[in-house]
């Protein structure tokens, strides 16, 4: 066994521990983790006769472990207080990047989305379709049969991101003050796997659209971790079947901007940092700049806005425009 190959079943065996101890309970299915001898980046979930199977190659190692070398060169070329804030052995950066790609995997199976795709396979680059399988002649029926054409073709992109949304959840786990920078460590690890995808997918020069674009995903991941403080609140408010929020469940303004000082601003830097060391500066063009792209999470999040008109960026935008169907989508697979 290489030491890549024993990466990625390290990061398998990591995630799966992982969602026992956030879910509460152990993933539903046998997981089998195949190794494909290619030379390609590819990641993919699929149904097999005793569970699932994840496929994947070595490749998908050696990218992530190049885009982090890169990103520690650029950073750590900067003066001390502009470098990337990290924990411990910064080589673990991949460990967690690898974990949260696995986790993502299997969030695609946990969220239902094979019932979606009639049973094909879901890829995670190697320019390969996602429903490829689903497009055979025989294929069995699906839930997507009742959306119109333009709708199932944009539905890929609304189950990558509610694996992401997921995914991150899990990953991140709940929120607690003293967990700052434990937060802004992840963040960063989820961020260069994003990075990446894109990368590989424009490598490839894919014309079928089958990902969201890197800036919604990152959109998603920053709106995330703005939104993270006040989930306990809106957890105990919904437990007590209130209305309206009492004032006195929402966090300390002063801990907020500590946490966005500490967390949110830190891994919006090191995201331009990523982007530069993967060759893909246009993405930050696509993000709006700092305070239009903050502007449109404060009205996905906090202001409750929803309609393209209202956002500036392109990545909120594209947020916009799929949440409709993917909030159909979650009802179809009764979320």
């Amino acid at each position: 066994m290489t030491d890549r190959e024993a990466r990625l079943r390290h990061a398998l065996a990591a995630a799966l521990e992982r969602y026992d101890d956030r879910v509460g309970e152990a993933f539903p299915d046998e997981v089998e983790l195949k190794i494909n001898p290619s030379d390609a980046f590819l990641a993919l979930v699929r149904p097999s006769e005793t569970g699932v199977v994840i496929e994947a190659t070595v490749e998908v190692v050696a990218r992530i472990e190049e885009a982090w070398a890169a990103t520690l060169n650029l950073s750590n070329a900067l003066p001390s207080d502009s470098q990337i804030a990290l924990l411990g052995d910064h080589d673990h950066v991949v460990d967690i990047a690898l974990r949260w790609l696995m986790q993502h995997e299997l969030n695609h199976v946990a969220v239902g989305h094979f019932k979606l795709s009639a049973g094909a396979g879901i890829v995670e680059g190697g320019g390969l379709t996602q429903f490829a399988l689903a497009n055979q002649k025989h294929r069995p029926a699906s839930p997507l049969d009742q959306l119109n054409p333009a709708d199932r073709k944009m539905t890929p992109l609304c189950l990558e991101l509610q694996a992401d949304h997921d995914t991150t959840e899990i990953v991140l786990g709940a929120y607690f003050n003293e967990n700052h920078e434990l937060f802004r460590y992840y963040a960063i690890c989820i961020a260069l796997v994003i990075f990446v995808i894109e990368r590989i997918d424009r490598e490839q020069g894919n014309q079928e659209i089958t990902h969201p674009r890197a800036s919604t995903r990152l959109f998603m991941l920053l709106a995330y971790l703005v939104e993270l403080p006040y989930i306990p609140a809106y957890k105990q408010a919904a437990q007590e079947g209130l209305e309206h929020m009492p004032e006195e469940y929402l966090p300390d303004e002063t801990e907020v901007q500590q946490y966005s000082k500490a967390v949110v601003g830190p891994v919006f830097a090191a995201c331009e940092i990523i982007a530069e060391a993967v060759e893909l500066p246009n993405i930050l063009e696509e993000l709006g700049g700092t305070e239009a792209f903050f502007a449109d999470i404060q009205k996905a999040v906090l202001g409750g806005h929803g309609n393209i008109e209202e956002f500036e960026t392109e990545c909120a935008k594209q947020w916009a425009a799929l949440k409709p169907l993917n909030d159909r989508l979650l009802r179809m697979l009764g979320w």
